[in-house]
C-alpha cells in the first residue's frame, strides 16, 4: 500500500491540527538565530504544511538548516511543537538527505566521537568521556590543551549563539577521570608480529598505542633524547606541561612499547636495517623539527635565530639568553609562540612582522588575541627585506609592505611594493614554517638495500587511504609524509596507518573497544534528546568562560595560561549541545 504523503507525515507529526492556530504573528521567526538564511523562515514553513504542502516543504533546505534549539517553541504564544514538525519534515524528506555523522564528529579530523563524550561528562562520568576520545586519540590531555578543535568551527550550536567549548570539555575530562579509563591501555593478545615505529611524535605514539591495542610486539625508535616530538620539544610549557606530556606517553609506553631514543633513520639504522632485525613492519612518522630557512642580507649576523630551534632549546633547558628588542618573522603559530616565549624569557619589547593582513595570518586567531593581550607589537602585511647590523650584531630589520600573498590561484606567492620601513631590533627570530628532513631529497630519501621511498615536493609518498608507501610493509605519515599539520592530523594519520599495518599483519584492521551503542529505539531516542534540550531557555544559554591567567601575570613565569573549567560551569557548557548525532539517529529511525 503506497500511503500518500500527508497520511505519512502525520504518522510523524500528531499535532498538525495545532497548526490552524498559528497567527502568523512571526515571533518564532523572529526569535530564530538563523532567520533569513538559506530563505529559512519558521513561518513561511508552517503555512506551506497546513496547506498540506508536505512533499514541497520537505524538498527545501529549510527543515535542515534548523538548528533544532527550540527558540522559536520558548517563542510561539500557541505553543505549536515546531521541533516535532521539523523532525517530521526531515523525517519524511528520507534517508538520501540524512547526515552520516555529527558536524563536529565530520569536522575532526580523527573522527572523535564528540557528542558521545560530551554527553558523557554530562552526566558525570569522566572516564568514560576519556575512553570515547581514546578510541580514537590516545592523548586526550594533550588535545584538550592544544587542539585547534575545527569541530568548533563546524558545531551547529555556533548558530544558535557560541559553538560548545569541546576542546574545554575534552581537557576537562582528562583532568577529572578518577583513572579507570586507563583500562582501555590494554594490549591485544601478542600476535608474534614484531612492528617498527619510527618517530615518537604524534603520529608514532598513536601508531605504538593502536599496534599494541592489535596484540604487536612494537618498539619505538626517537633521535632526541625523550619522547613526545614537538609535543615536548616544540610546544612551550605555557601551553603544555611537561608533566601532562610524560603522563599521557606514559600510559602508551607503559602498554609493553619499547622505545630506543638516541636512534636516528639514516645515521644509526635504516629500513633494511629492522627488516633484518626481524621486524615484519614499519611506520615512518618522523616530525617537522627544523626550520624553514630565508636566504636575506645579514643572515649570519650575531643574535639572529631560528624559530623552530629556538623553541627546542628552550624546551631542553637551553634557553638562549633574550636581548631588549626582539623581532620576530612569520605568522604561524611557532611565530606566536616564539614572541610569548621571547617575553618570558625577559624580551622588554616583540615585535611580530607577517606577510599577512591579520585575517590572511595562518595563525589560530585566538593565539593572535593572546600575543597582542600581552603586548606584541604586530605588524601585518610586511616582510624582510635585510637584517640591518652594527658590529657584526643585529641592529634592526628593514621591512618591505607585503601588497599580496596568494596569487589568485592560492598559490603562496608574495608580491612587493616599493614602500620600506626600519625596525629597530637588538635580535631577530624567523620563524618562517617548519620543514622535515626529507625536503632536502629530490626523487627519493633513505636509500638502502631495501630500496628507496619515493619524495614529491619533501613529502614521502604515500597511499592516502592506508598511509602505505610504494615498500612493501612499510608505511608512513605525521610531517614526514602528509606535510607541517597538527597534532589531531598527525594523531589520525598514525591510527590510518595502524589499521593498515594490522591488515599487512594478518589482522582486521579494526579496533574494537567497548563503547555505549546509541538506542534505536524511536521513543527511547526523542526522549534523550528532548530531556536534554528541550528546556526553557535551553537556546539561550551562554558559552561558559574558560579560566585564563591575567595577562598582566604571564610573563613572570612558563605557567599554564589555561586552566580547567570548574564542574558546575563544565557541565553547564556541555549541556548546550544540540545532540546533533541523535537527531540523526531519530530520523534513520522514521525514515520512509
Amino acid at each position: 500500500m503506497i500511503m500518500k504523503p500527508t497520511a505519512l507525515f502525520l504518522e510523524r507529526f500528531n499535532d498538525i491540527e495545532k497548526l490552524r492556530y498559528c497567527e502568523q504573528c512571526g515571533r518564532c521567526s523572529s526569535a530564530c538565530p538563523i532567520t533569513g538564511e538559506n530563505a529559512f523562515n519558521i513561518r513561511r514553513m508552517i503555512h506551506y504544511v497546513e496547506l498540506e504542502m508536505i512533499p514541497e516543504v520537505a524538498a527545501t533546505e529549510m527543515p535542515w538548516d534548523c538548528a533544532v534549539c527550540g527558540r522559536c517553541e520558548d517563542a510561539c504564544p500557541n505553543g505549536i511543537q515546531i521541533i516535532d514538525m521539523t523532525r517530521a519534515l526531515r523525517a519524511y524528506a528520507g534517508k538520501a538527505r540524512i547526515p552520516e555523522t555529527a558536524p563536529c564528529v565530520a569536522a575532526c579530523p580523527a573522527g572523535i566521537d564528540v557528542p558521545g563524550y560530551l554527553r558523557a561528562i554530562a552526566r558525570g562520568d569522566m572516564d568514560a568521556a576519556c575512553g570515547r576520545i581514546i578510541e580514537k586519540a590516545p592523548l586526550p590531555g594533550i588535545l584538550g590543551r592544544i587542539c585547534h578543535h575545527p569541530c568548533e568551527t563546524a558545531c551547529k550550536r555556533g548558530e544558535v549563539n557560541a559553538p560548545i567549548a569541546i576542546c574545554a570539555a575534552k581537557r576537562y575530562a582528562a583532568d577529572k577521570a578518577s583513572g579507570d579509563f586507563k583500562a582501555v591501555f590494554t594490549p591485544g593478545r601478542d600476535t608474534g608480529k614484531k612492528a617498527a615505529v619510527i618517530g615518537a611524535g604524534p603520529a608514532g605514539l598513536s601508531a605504538a598505542f593502536f599496534l599494541r591495542k592489535k596484540g604487536h610486539r612494537v618498539t619505538v625508535f626517537e633521535a632526541r633524547e625523550k619522547p613526545g616530538g614537538m609535543l615536548r620539544y616544540g610546544i612551550p610549557r605555557y601551553r603544555l606541561p611537561e608533566p601532562v606530556v610524560d603522563e599521557e606517553i606514559g600510559r602508551i609506553l607503559g602498554m609493553g612499547v619499547d622505545v630506543r631514543t638516541g636512534h636516528k633513520l639514516g645515521v644509526d639504522f635504516t629500513v633494511q636495517d629492522l627488516k633484518d632485525e626481524g621486524f615484519d613492519a614499519v611506520f615512518i612518522g618522523v616530525g617537522a623539527q627544523l626550520s624553514r630557512k630565508l636566504e636575506i642580507d645579514g643572515i649570519d649576523l650575531e643574535n639572529v635565530t631560528w624559530g623552530v630551534d629556538f623553541l627546542i632549546s628552550v624546551s631542553e633547558g637551553n634557553a638562549p639568553k633574550v636581548a631588549e628588542r626582539v623581532l620576530v618573522v612569520g605568522g604561524g603559530n611557532v611565530a606566536i609562540d616564539v614572541a610569548l616565549t621571547a617575553l618570558r624569557l625577559g624580551a622588554r619589547e616583540v615585535t611580530l612582522a607577517c606577510l599577512e593582513s591579520r585575517e590572511e595570518m595562518p595563525a589560530n586567531p585566538w593565539e593572535i588575541a593572546a600575543a597582542r593581550e600581552e603586548g606584541v607589537r604586530m605588524l601585518y602585511s610586511w616582510g624582510p627585506s635585510r637584517i640591518i647590523g652594527n658590529d657584526g650584531r643585529v641592529s634592526g630589520v628593514e621591512l618591505v609592505r607585503c601588497v599580496s600573498v596568494f596569487d589568485e590561484a592560492g598559490n603562496f606567492c608574495p608580491f612587493f611594493d616599493d614602500t620600506r620601513q626600519a625596525v629597530e631590533a637588538d635580535q631577530v627570530i624567523l620563524a618562517i614554517g617548519q620543514s622535515c628532513e626529507t625536503e632536502f631529497c629530490r626523487d627519493f630519501c633513505f636509500i638502502d638495500d631495501a630500496g628507496s621511498l619515493e619524495v614529491q615536493s619533501g613529502r614521502i609518498v604515500i597511499d592516502p587511504e592506508t598511509q602505505g608507501t610504494a615498500l612493501s610493509g612499510v608505511f608512513a605519515g605525521g610531517d614526514a609524509a602528509d606535510g607541517p599539520g597538527t597534532v589531531i592530523d598527525a594523531l589520525a594519520a598514525g591510527r590510518r596507518a595502524a589499521a593498515a599495518m594490522d591488515r599487512y599483519l594478518g589482522g582486521s584492521g579494526v579496533f574494537a573497544f567497548n563503547t555505549r551503542a546509541v538506542e534505536t529505539d524511536c521513543e527511547s531516542l526523542e526522549r534523550r534528546i528532548d530531556g536534554a534540550k528541550r528546556v526553557p531557555g535551553f537556546a539561550d544559554q551562554k558559552r561558559e568562560a574558560v579560566p585564563q591567567r591575567p595577562a598582566s601575570e604571564r610573563h613572570t613565569s612558563f605557567e599554564e595560561v589555561e586552566g580547567c573549567m570548574e564542574d558546575e560551569s563544565a557541565l553547564r557548557e556541555v549541556r548546550r549541545c544540540l545532540q546533533c548525532d541523535l537527531e540523526a539517529a531519530l530520523i534513520r529511525c522514521r525514515e520512509t
